[in-house]
């Protein structure tokens, strides 16, 4: 047990600065650029496992607790002072791993995915999502203490083409109306199996009982816990325990290309306690990490100026 603890640490020290043959080792985004901006104290949110800014209060973050804990959301300031807390009515926190925002005819919707499956046992995974409240007014007049309100999602239910599969990392395509997922797969296991890359086709108005996500590509980086496309379209983050991965693209290429063709760029993130949720900020420029357990900083990543993917040789 000493010796795998003392293998994990050395490898948190030096996989951030490591160039891998399918990361594009010419990037400068492997120079550490990142700050605090706060901390999160609360004893509400002790696993913040999803995060997403709000499209509808400045400055502020939903974030998610993972299996065992309440079906609740909870809205933060980037300083870490606890906001709002969302309960989620008739649904079931099963093991809610990611959180995504987007928006629809201009309306912001948030989308929290039950999708996580250490065993790999489950029949079928859910996701959330509801029209993120306008809590302005009720935040402005709350005398300090966190707004709470209940609100009813609707719910999507899917499975994976070839079996159960362990998940924590979701984000939304909305140009193309697709949910993205990306399979988490320990370090430790079979060195053959590739991590995948699944996507499911979205509709506010499915009527389907059970939708099938379908394998879109191979993701070698193993432990994956968090990802998230940049509002402005261009940019996608898939981010581990120790490192992220950055895509670029340009103009309408599609993303189901850049993901098999082009080689993603390292982002070095900050030393983390189980780090496991990201987002970019609104202006995409810069990202956001949080990890669980309570106490644990609430940290802002500034990414590199935005350069063309370059196409794997």
């Amino acid at each position: 047990m000493i010796i795998r603890l003392c293998i994990l640490l050395i490898a948190t020290c030096i996989y951030p600065l490591a160039s891998f043959p399918w990361q594009d080792s010419r990037s400068n985004s492997n120079k550490p650029n990142f700050s605090t901006l706060g901390t999160n104290h609360n004893k509400e949110v002790t696993e913040s496992s999803g995060l997403a800014f709000s499209r509808q209060i400045p400055n502020a973050l939903w974030t998610i607790n993972d299996s065992g804990n309440s079906s609740c959301a909870f809205l933060l300031q980037t300083n870490g002072k606890l906001l709002a807390e969302l309960k989620l009515k008739d649904s079931d926190n099963i093991d809610w791993e990611a959180l995504a925002d987007f928006e629809i005819d201009g309306q912001p919707y948030l989308m929290i995915a039950d999708v996580g499956d250490n065993l790999s046992r489950r029949k079928s995974y859910q996701l959330y999502f509801f029209p993120e409240p306008d809590l302005n007014q009720q935040i402005r007049t709350a005398d300090k203490k966190p707004v709470k309100q209940t609100i009813k999602p609707q719910q999507l239910q899917f499975k994976y083409e070839d079996g159960p599969k362990n998940c924590e990392a979701i984000g939304v395509d909305t140009d193309n109306q697709k949910i993205w997922l990306v399979e988490k797969v320990s370090f430790g296991a079979n060195r053959k199996k590739t991590p995948g890359v699944y996507v499911l086709d979205f509709s506010l108005n499915s009527e389907k009982k059970t939708l099938i996500a379908k394998r879109l590509a191979g993701f070698p980086p193993r432990n994956v816990t968090g990802m998230d496309f940049s509002r402005d379209g261009k940019s996608l983050i898939i981010r581990n325990y120790l490192n992220a991965h950055l895509y670029t693209r340009l103009d309408d290429q599609p993303w189901s290309e850049i993901i098999n063709q082009t080689t993603p760029r390292a982002v070095v993130l900050p030393m983390q306690r189980q780090g496991e949720a990201i987002c970019f900020t609104p202006d995409s420029q810069e990202m956001i990490v949080t990890s669980e357990f309570n106490s644990q900083p609430i940290w802002k990543i500034k990414r590199t100026s935005r350069t063309p993917a370059e196409t794997k040789e």
